[in-house]
């Protein structure tokens, strides 16, 4: 869908620290689930995670950046399956640094660490990682955010 702001896509996005990670995969694949639980690992470490959006994300090339906004109806607004919708803190917008698909196990790519995907003509750090499998993927986005690639 396209509108003025931009293309609203199925996604979550979170910000942690300050790069933005954009969650996509099908519904119940663990988007809300990897969101909070970064959030959470964020907040144990002492560093700073919000919510952006949940389950639906407009996204727009901006001055050569991709940036995510929140529907305004979705502001706040985090599911936790089978409870419903809960309040979290959020920010309205974020650049994004990476892009996370949750796919099937056999999907999943184990070295991802030189993958990119492009997205409105900007190219975007991306892993293709796991459904459900949320400490994992939380690992391996913190990895991608903040450590170096080793190198022999």
């Amino acid at each position: 869908m396209q509108s003025e702001g931009g293309e609203l896509i199925h996604a979550s996005a979170v910000l942690v620290g300050d790069r933005g990670v954009l969650v996509c995969g099908n519904s119940g694949s663990g988007k809300s689930s990897l969101v909070q639980a970064l959030m959470d690992r964020a907040a144990y470490r002492g560093m700073f995670a919000i919510l952006v959006s949940d389950d639906q994300c407009r996204i727009r090339a901006e001055s050569g950046r991709l940036l995510c906004t929140t529907p305004r109806a979705l502001h706040g607004g985090l599911e936790v399956r089978g409870s419903g919708l809960h309040a979290a803190d959020f920010e309205e917008s974020a650049v994004i640094h990476l892009v996370v698909d949750l796919v099937e196990p056999n999907q999943s790519v184990r070295f991802g660490e030189d993958a990119i995907t492009c997205l409105h003509g900007v190219a975007i750090a991306h892993l293709i990682l796991s459904k459900w499998a949320i400490n994992a993927a939380c690992r391996a986005v913190e990895a991608r955010l903040f450590r170096p690639v080793w190198k022999k």
